[in-house]
């Protein structure tokens, strides 16, 4: 009797701990972005005081400066074009890349999620192999390669660099995607008269939208939240991404005066297409019906 009653205390106590946990690891994740969204509201001396304890005073001057919409500071001027400058070049970038990576990834992932080939196996212990360097590995052969054959500090150099880093991860991601997948739907469409092509188009591809839309984000944020690569191939030149454009504007740069607000407006501005367009994939997801598609293609 003692027992059970100390399992059923024990039992009483598992959900307040695992809230209290949850609540703990949120609070750690989503203090450092409610500071930057106060502080992006705030001027530099309202920061230096204590943006936790800040109550009033909030403005819109930093989005402004960001922006080229304010003339009150002239400082930081060139920084702040070459922010506006980095969201197009990270956009022209990230967004062909992930588009290219996923649609060679989809193609990529369907076959080995389906078909036995020879030296499969060893196929995807390179996929994986190549997950395992460090990207700062890669970046001085990328740079001599880019460098002698003229590419350094431009897009086109840098997107190549993305596109090949998302193909493997996408492809052993997509290939469990498509394992999972029935196989059943597909062997009655090619029973009704499909082709193998015509299968994957209006049968397989609907039902693993989902998941390609995953891979289309997980592209996009490898794209635009990379600075390694960035800073190293494009930075101080005309295409220079966001990414290296914010670098300019952070505290961590030597004998630069920081503007803490107007970082923190940058910074901000900076994570809105990323969650633009999460939100965006999710509201297709959560309405897609695969189902639909699927029928309509196989009676």
């Amino acid at each position: 009797m003692r027992n059970d009653a100390a399992r059923v205390a024990g039992e009483g106590w598992r959900p307040w701990l695992v809230g209290a946990g949850v609540a703990l690891v949120a609070f750690w994740c989503l203090f450092p972005l409610y500071w930057t969204l106060k502080a992006s509201f705030m001027d530099e001396s309202a920061i230096i005081m204590g943006v936790a304890h800040h109550a009033g005073g909030y403005t819109f001057e930093n989005y402004l400066r960001v922006l080229g919409l304010s003339s009150s500071d002239s400082i930081f001027g060139g920084q702040t074009r070459a922010i506006m400058a980095g969201f197009v070049n990270s956009a022209l970038v990230a967004l062909p890349a992930a588009a290219a990576g996923t649609a060679i990834a989809t193609l990529a992932g369907y076959v080995l999620g389906r078909f036995e080939f020879p030296f499969k196996g060893p196929l995807l212990y390179v996929l994986l192999a190549s997950r395992t360097l460090p990207p700062i590995a890669l970046l001085i052969p990328y740079y001599v390669f880019f460098a002698a054959i003229g590419l350094a500090g431009s897009l086109f150099g840098l997107w190549i660099v993305y596109l090949t880093a998302v193909i493997p991860l996408l492809s052993w991601v997509l290939m469990g995607y498509f394992a999972s997948l029935p196989v059943e739907i597909e062997r009655a469409a090619r029973m009704d008269g499909c082709t193998r092509w015509q299968m994957l188009r209006h049968v397989t591809l609907p039902m693993a939208l989902p998941g390609i839309a995953a891979a289309f984000i997980i592209a996009f944020l490898v794209g635009w939240n990379d600075l390694l690569f960035a800073i190293v191939l494009t930075g101080g030149t005309s295409a220079q991404t966001l990414s290296a454009a914010l670098l300019g504007l952070s505290p961590l740069m030597p004998g630069f005066r920081a503007d803490l607000g107007l970082f923190a407006a940058a910074s901000m501005l900076a994570a809105l297409p990323p969650l633009a367009l999460a939100m965006l994939f999710q509201r297709f997801i959560t309405n897609l019906n695969i189902v639909d598609p699927v029928t309509s293609n196989t009676d």
